[in-house]
């Protein structure tokens, strides 16, 4: 096993594109989206490739499985289609 994770790699972990990752990472900061509830940090980076712990795996789909998603707070209603009315009755 690897003893590193670069983004490619996490984003197969979790299921998702590379640059769904990096849009996480992207609403992470403060003011995002993810602010309550980052994207784990990276460990290091090399060159522009950022690095995490393959000992961080079970962290990183943790914050997968809670994040905020479709639904998440409510969100809006779903549609509901209004009943026909019959113009004879």
């Amino acid at each position: 096993m690897k003893d590193w994770l670069t983004l490619t790699d996490v984003a197969d972990l979790l299921g998702i594109k590379p640059e769904t990752l990096r849009s996480y990472r992207t609403h992470s900061a403060p003011g995002g989206r993810y602010e309550r509830r980052p994207f784990p940090e990276p460990d290091d980076r090399v060159g522009n490739n950022l690095m995490w712990k393959t000992a961080r795996r079970q962290e990183l789909l943790d914050w997968a499985t809670k994040r905020p998603g479709k639904g998440a707070g409510g969100g809006r209603p779903a549609h509901k289609p209004k009943p026909k009315v019959n113009p004879a009755a």
